[in-house]
């Protein structure tokens, strides 16, 4: 049995983000059953990381027999290729496809999390004004790219969702909670494609409903710092 780690309570702007309903979403993409095993407090975390995940992050994939993985990309890819799913069978488009994933995680979403960091996770102003001048250009040149790259296809890579686009998509959600897509349309579009799937709508409603019946000292974190900081502007 495949189980899957996740936290038990986030605040209320990174609920469906998380990144453990990408490994959600591409075991219900193949149809697979798992478990879910919720960490919660310093303790937990600790404690997980010294047995299986280096970063002390979610999410990371326990399977009876298996090696334990982490990092959303190798899950994915790893679930996808044992599975027989969205990967293109053509070697040239399964190679494209795998460096699509790569470009999403590495060229993509560093500059998506730059932006992230500088507009909540800078309490003083004026230093959060100044970083998120700083990381605004390459973010939008990014997206340029991106778009540009995407053009007039509904995917990536051939005529097909695959596992480029659960990652990229994976990316561009992060950009569309900041309310940020506006300028991207083609983007826009194409992140409503990838998901209008059912496995995405099931990922993310089973993370919410896991963060049911929890809370902020479930994280060992003082439930007052949490009380109108759901974005701490």
């Amino acid at each position: 049995m495949i189980t899957i780690t996740a936290l038990k309570w986030v605040p209320a702007l990174p609920r469906g983000q998380v990144r453990d309903y990408r490994a959600r979403w591409i075991l219900k993409e193949a149809g697979w059953d798992y478990r879910v095993r919720l960490l919660g407090g310093r303790d937990d975390a600790a404690g997980f990381q010294a047995r299986h995940q280096p970063f002390g992050q979610v999410p990371a994939m326990e399977e009876d027999s298996r090696p334990t993985l982490f990092e959303t990309g190798a899950i994915v890819w790893t679930v996808a290729e044992r599975a027989g799913i969205l990967i293109p069978d053509d070697p040239g488009h399964r190679n494209l496809a795998l460096a699509w994933v790569f470009g999403a995680l590495n060229s993509v979403e560093p500059y998506v999390s730059n932006l992230v960091e500088a507009r909540y996770f800078i309490p003083d102003a004026e230093a959060r004004n100044r970083r998120e001048a700083e990381v605004l250009p390459m973010f939008r040149q990014r997206l340029d790219q991106l778009q540009d790259a995407i053009g007039q296809r509904d995917w990536l890579v051939g005529d097909a969702f695959t596992v480029a686009d659960l990652m990229m998509a994976g990316v561009l959600i992060i950009v569309d909670r900041m309310d940020m897509l506006g300028g991207w349309p083609i983007l826009k579009a194409y992140l409503d494609r990838a998901t209008d799937r059912p496995a995405y709508r099931q990922a993310v409603a089973d993370q919410l409903a896991d963060f049911e019946g929890h809370g902020p000292r479930d994280m060992g974190w003082d439930p007052k710092d949490f009380e109108d900081a759901d974005v701490k502007r």
